[in-house]
């Protein structure tokens, strides 16, 4: 069991000693006073003086460590309540307690300094998390989501503080590797088809074992390469084949008018004029055709202003004459290149048609709608579908007998010039297929 004095506080103890190292003295004067001949009263004066000093000056003892300890505490107390603020007054120039107090001040000055070089690092991170084009997630030890940042958000379409602790499993990602990991992989997002890089790490957090995913969009940088692939090849092609089609046709019409003056036997010069003729307007069809895949190469940046999407489909409709479009009634805003947005919802609404051609009645259904982030239209129609998928966005390729094959591969090129998105694949019912534009919210 403790003794009386190992349950005294610190400041007890020390005003203990402090009366006991005072009365012993005080008591041994005591006896010499009360043998001495001096009067009763002097002799009690005498006393109660001395008890009085020793008391008093015990007590200024206990109140002046309690004070240099309360203020002690008070500034750890500060410190571990990340203020850094706080420092103690040296009321000594030397000794245990000034070196005591240098060394707590020393410490929070230390920390103050810590503190804000690691505040200036975690402004610097957040700038940079906030905005990188990377998709950063953390997961805990759970598999449930504990940090997102903007990038992912636009990447799910979600919010971070609506899903915040919410299974990962939730926005698409399913069994994740527990050890790091880096792939391409493929997921499907909103009916559309993500192809994107993916990388896991990991961290540990109080001891637990926590997972960092890192999700790179590479479709659009694939899609950028692609372009300008195509754009190379298209300048060339048509550097060549115009050098070889420019001769041919003046060469042909050159001959035609020669023909014309010459007497030939009818029926060789009616052969010789009629090749004469094919020779030339192919020439010149091949030209035409040619310049269209110069759009490509030379469409120009978009003069983006704020229009109404309804207005906009409601002045197309009426050039469709063959098929009933049924339009969606919500108006929304729209900050876009109004002209070069008509054309891709021309375009859309041509090809819809176009797989409705053998129907008897053709409906095209056009319906938006708007999030946080973007805005999304739809174009769905009943027709025949598409066959075959990976091809509909390349340049040069087309399934019809009279297409060029540059309608989708332009309209895409518009919209990804507006920071946006265009897909196109069949329904999930499997009749008819959809296509699906995604542009940024309007911008303030």
């Amino acid at each position: 069991m403790k003794t009386f004095f190992q349950r005294l506080s610190y400041e007890n103890r020390l005003l203990l000693i402090c009366l006991v190292c005072g009365l012993i003295p005080c008591f041994s004067t005591m006896l010499l006073l009360f043998s001495s001949e001096l009067a009763n009263y002097a002799k009690w004066a005498i006393m109660i003086l001395l008890l009085g000093v020793v008391f008093v000056c015990s007590v200024w003892l206990k109140r002046k460590v309690i004070t240099q300890l309360q203020n002690s505490s008070n500034l750890i107390e500060a410190l571990c309540n990340h203020d850094y603020s706080m420092r103690l007054r040296e009321t000594t120039t030397q000794g245990a307690m000034t070196d005591f107090t240098r060394s707590l001040n020393a410490m929070a000055e230390v920390l103050a300094t810590q503190n804000l070089m690691t505040r200036e690092k975690q402004i610097l991170l957040d700038k940079v998390i906030n905005q990188i084009d990377v998709a950063i997630i953390a997961i805990d030890h759970h598999k449930n989501i504990s940090l997102m940042n903007p990038a992912s958000e636009r990447l799910f379409q979600c919010r971070f503080s609506e899903i915040d602790g919410w299974p990962i499993r939730t926005i698409g990602l399913h069994n994740l590797p527990e050890d790091s990991y880096r792939k391409v992989v493929e997921f499907t997002l909103e009916r559309q088809n993500k192809k994107v890089y993916l990388h896991v790490d990991e961290y540990f957090e109080h001891g637990q074992k926590h997972q960092l995913v890192f999700i790179s969009d590479i479709q659009s940088l694939l899609r950028e390469e692609e372009r300008q692939a195509w754009q190379k090849l298209s300048r060339v092609l048509s550097h060549e084949i115009n050098n070889s089609l420019t001769p041919l046709a003046s060469i042909s019409d050159t001959l035609l008018r020669l023909i014309s003056k010459q007497e030939l036997d009818p029926q060789f010069g009616d052969n010789l004029k009629d090749g004469l003729a094919v020779i030339k307007e192919r020439s010149t069809s091949l030209n035409e055709f040619l310049k269209g895949y110069q759009q490509l190469t030379k469409l120009p940046a978009p003069d983006k202003s704020r229009f109404n999407l309804l207005d906009l489909v409601n002045a197309i409709a009426p050039l469709f004459t063959q098929s009933t479009i049924q339009i969606s009634r919500s108006n929304i805003q729209i900050y876009a290149d109004k002209a070069q947005i008509e054309q891709v919802l021309v375009n859309l609404f041509k090809n819809a048609q176009e797989a409705m051609s053998d129907l008897e009645h053709a409906d095209i259904r056009v319906c938006w709608q708007q999030s946080e982030t973007q805005i999304v239209i739809d174009v769905i129609d009943g027709g025949v579908g598409v066959s075959n998928p990976d091809n509909l966005f390349v340049p040069f390729y087309t399934t019809k007998s009279h297409g060029c094959g540059i309608g989708l591969a332009l309209s895409r090129q518009i919209i990804s010039n507006h920071s946006g998105d265009l897909v196109l694949k069949n329904n999930d019912n499997g009749v008819g297929a959809f296509a699906r534009i995604t542009l940024p919210l309007l911008e303030k």
